[in-house]
C-alpha cells in the first residue's frame, strides 16, 4: 500500500452540509460540574459527620438532590453512549491495491483515507468515483466486499474509517456533523489523486453511511457538486432521534424530554456554528438530494427495522428514487447476497453502459 500527504489548504475549501467551528471547552462553573461537586460534598458530610446525619435538614437536601444526581446521571450515559463512538476491535483491508492518504478533517485532526482505483479504463479517464459511507460501529474494512464490487463494475472508490470507527481513535465528543466535515475534506484530498477531475461521482452510504450520504448530497459543495451523478443507499438510517431513542430502556423513556435537552445544550458546545438541531435531525430537515437515488433495504432489517425505510420513502421524489426491498439480504455489511448486486448492476447500467459491460466481463461472479 503506499501513503501519500494531502498538501491543499483545507481552511480554505468549500463549506457546505457540516459545522466547522471549534468546540468549545467545558467549563467548571457549569451546571453539571458545580452540580456534582454539590452532590459529593454533601454526600461526604452525610458520610464523615454525624452531627450533620442527624439534622432534619441534611435529609430534605438528600430528597431535592435525587432528580439533580438522576439527570447528572443521565447524562454521563449519554456522553458515553451517544457522544461516545462504540469501540470494536479493528480488522485490516486485504486487497493489496489499496492506496492510502493523510488529509486534515474537522477541527485540524490529521486522519486516513483509502483509495481503490479500477483496472478497467475508458479513454484513459477515471469511469467515475464512488464516495463509500459505512454505518455506525463499523468500518471500512467491514465493508470491503461490497468497495470490490464496485471496481470490478469499473469504478474508483475512496472512503475512510470515519473518525472514532476502525482504526480512527477519535471516539470523544463524536457527531454526525463531524463526520460530515471529515468527509467533506476527503473529497477535496483525494481530487490531488487525479490529473484531471473526476468526472462522474456517486456516495454509497451503509446504514448511518446513508444517513451521512442524504446530508452530503443534498447539501453539495466544492468540485464535485456539479458531477454527483447519484445517491446509492443501502438499509440507510433517516433519522437520527429514532436511532438514539431506540436504545432507551422503556424504564427510561420518561425521561425523553430530560434526554432531549442534555443532547441540545451538548450539541451546542461542540458545534457553536450548529445548522441543524437533534429533533429535526431526520428526513426531511436533514436533507432530501434533489439527484436520482437508489434504495437497497434489507426486509427483515434487525438493526434499524424498517421504520427508517418508510420515513423516507414518506418523502422521496418518486421521479428520482428507485427502492428495493431485497428478501434475501441482511442489514450487516459482513455479509453480502446476490440479489444486492444484481440489483445495483442493474441501476448502474444506464449510467456506465459499455463500462459496466467490460466490467462485469472480468468479475468472478456473485456470492451469496
Amino acid at each position: 500500500m503506499s501513503i501519500t500527504h494531502a498538501t491543499m489548504n483545507h481552511s480554505n475549501r468549500t463549506r457546505g452540509a457540516a459545522s466547522y467551528k471549534a468546540s468549545m471547552p467545558p467549563g467548571w462553573l457549569t451546571l453539571p460540574y458545580f452540580g456534582t461537586f454539590l452532590l459529593a460534598l454533601e454526600l461526604l458530610a452525610l458520610i464523615a459527620l454525624p452531627t450533620w446525619r442527624g439534622l432534619t435538614i441534611a435529609w430534605v437536601l438528600l430528597g431535592v438532590s435525587l432528580p439533580v444526581a438522576a439527570w447528572l446521571t443521565l447524562r454521563v450515559i449519554i456522553l458515553r453512549k451517544v457522544l461516545t463512538s462504540p469501540f470494536y476491535p479493528p480488522s485490516s483491508l486485504t486487497n493489496p491495491h489499496w492506496e492510502i492518504f493523510r488529509f486534515k478533517g474537522w477541527g485540524g485532526s490529521t486522519l486516513t483515507g483509502r483509495h481503490l482505483r479500477s483496472e478497467v479504463e475508458h479513454k484513459n479517464k477515471p469511469k467515475g468515483l464512488v464516495l463509500y459511507l459505512h454505518g455506525y460501529g463499523s468500518s471500512i474494512s467491514n465493508n470491503e466486499s461490497r468497495i470490490e464490487h464496485l471496481v470490478e463494475l469499473g469504478l474508483d472508490v475512496v472512503g475512510m474509517d470515519m473518525r472514532g470507527h476502525g482504526h480512527c481513535n477519535l471516539r470523544q465528543d463524536w457527531t454526525l456533523l463531524k463526520a460530515v466535515a471529515d468527509i467533506e475534506a476527503l473529497l477535496e484530498s483525494v481530487t490531488e489523486r487525479y490529473e484531471e477531475p473526476v468526472e462522474k461521482v456517486w456516495i454509497y452510504g451503509h446504514s448511518v453511511g446513508g444517513f451521512i450520504g442524504l446530508r452530503l448530497a443534498s447539501h453539495p459543495s466544492g468540485w464535485w457538486s456539479e458531477r454527483l451523478q447519484g445517491l446509492m443507499l443501502e438499509s440507510p438510517a433517516s433519522s437520527f432521534p429514532m436511532v438514539i431513542e431506540s436504545q432507551i430502556p422503556p424504564l427510561l423513556r420518561s425521561l425523553r424530554g430530560w434526554f432531549r435537552q442534555i443532547l441540545r445544550r451538548e450539541f451546542e458546545r461542540i458545534h457553536p456554528d450548529l445548522n441543524i438541531r437533534y429533533a429535526n435531525s431526520q428526513v426531511p430537515h436533514f436533507g432530501m438530494p434533489k439527484v436520482e437515488m437508489l434504495v437497497l433495504q434489507a426486509e427483515q432489517d434487525s438493526r434499524l427495522g424498517t421504520a427508517h425505510y418508510d420515513l423516507l420513502m414518506q418523502h422521496v421524489d418518486d421521479n428520482l428514487c428507485t427502492s428495493h426491498l431485497l428478501k434475501e439480504h441482511e442489514h450487516t455489511s459482513t455479509k453480502d447476497s446476490s440479489i444486492r448486486r444484481r440489483t445495483l448492476e442493474q441501476w448502474l447500467q444506464p449510467h456506465l453502459g459499455p463500462i459496466l459491460e467490460s466490467g462485469l466481463e472480468s468479475s468472478p461472479g456473485d456470492s451469496s
